[in-house]
């Protein structure tokens, strides 16, 4: 009987032996589920950084295209209520700023530390026109017709490029337009 009972006792450890050797994970199994884990880490990363990639491109290029609109309807309603034109003075001059009169108030367009300034000068206020998320690199006026004309007409053209910086580079646009004066 005490054979019996040693040998009861021996095969209840012999299996929880067997159990303990079975119950880990080799390292051929654990390398393997760190190389899925890295490659659907680096998959994600990408992932991520394409969303903001785009997300930034997105904002540039959505930024720059609405100030130069806003910027060009302006001018243009300026330019349709002046009474007169003052600078650029001739035909075929071209100059960085614009002055115009209308109802007695001289306006001026300008461009002070890369932005258009629009200064009341009856009043003595400035507007700055485009956004602070971009500037100005260029801007020109072009007088087209002579004074003496009931149709001023004046071409500007402007750089508009985004502050916020995507992996390819600064957005910028070139605008440009002509008005006349009615």
């Amino acid at each position: 009987m005490r054979n019996k009972i040693f040998n009861f006792q021996f095969s209840i450890f012999k299996k929880f032996d067997k159990n303990k050797n079975n119950s880990g994970f080799t390292l051929i199994e654990i390398l393997l589920y760190m190389g899925i884990f890295s490659i659907l880490i680096i998959v994600l990363f990408t992932l991520l950084t394409s969303i903001f990639d785009v997300q930034l491109e997105s904002k540039s290029t959505a930024t720059v295209s609405s100030d130069g609109r806003y910027i060009l309807n302006r001018f243009a309603y300026d330019i349709a209520r002046a009474d007169s034109i003052s600078s650029p003075i001739s035909v075929g001059s071209q100059s960085s700023s614009l002055e115009f009169q209308s109802e007695g108030i001289t306006y001026t367009y300008t461009l002070s530390n890369r932005n258009i300034i629009f200064t009341n000068n009856a009043l003595g206020t400035t507007d700055q026109l485009n956004s602070f998320n971009t500037f100005i690199s260029d801007i020109n006026f072009l007088r087209l017709s002579d004074t003496d004309s009931k149709l001023d007409t004046v071409s500007f053209s402007f750089t508009l490029v985004s502050k916020t910086q995507k992996r390819g580079g600064e957005v910028m646009q070139l605008f440009k337009t002509t008005v006349g004066r009615r």
